[in-house]
C-alpha cells in the first residue's frame, strides 16, 4: 500500500463496502494514535448511509477536543490488496483536507508493517 507525506501526515487511500456498494476514498491519513477509523460523512455519501435514532454513538477525546462519532460496520475494507471483513469504523469529521483516519484497529488486524524508507504499507498476510 503506498504512503503519500505531505503536510506532516502519511496519506493513503481504502476502498469500503457497505451493503454491497463500494469506493474508494483517498486522502485517508494513517493515525498510529487513532483506536479506530474514522471517515467522513461526505467521502462515503454514495453508499447510502444513513443515521437513525438506534444509532450507537461514541464519544471520543482528540488533541483538538471531544468528538461525537456514529459506528458502522463496513462489509469490507480494502487496504491495497488485503481485505478486512466485517471490521467496524466510525462515521464523522475529522479535519479539513482528510477523509478519514485509518486507525490502530485495522492496522494491528492486518499485521500492518509502515516501512517509511519506501513510503508504503505491506501486511504480514
Amino acid at each position: 500500500m503506498k504512503l503519500e507525506y505531505r503536510d506532516g501526515l502519511l496519506f493513503t487511500s481504502i476502498i469500503v463496502q457497505y451493503h454491497g456498494k463500494s469506493i474508494k476514498i483517498d486522502n485517508i491519513v494513517v493515525d498510529t494514535g487513532a483506536s479506530y477509523c474514522i471517515i467522513e460523512p461526505n467521502a462515503i455519501e454514495s453508499l447510502g448511509i444513513t443515521s437513525s435514532k438506534h444509532d450507537e454513538i461514541e464519544i471520543f477525546y482528540g488533541v483538538n477536543g471531544i468528538y461525537s462519532y456514529i459506528k458502522r460496520t463496513a462489509d469490507c475494507i480494502m487496504l491495497d490488496q488485503f481485505a478486512l471483513n466485517d471490521i467496524s469504523f466510525y462515521i464523522g469529521t475529522v479535519d479539513d483536507n482528510i477523509n478519514g483516519l485509518l486507525g490502530l484497529d485495522a492496522l494491528i488486524k492486518s499485521g500492518a508493517l509502515i516501512d517509511l524508507k519506501n513510503m508504503k504499507i505491506v501486511f504480514n498476510i
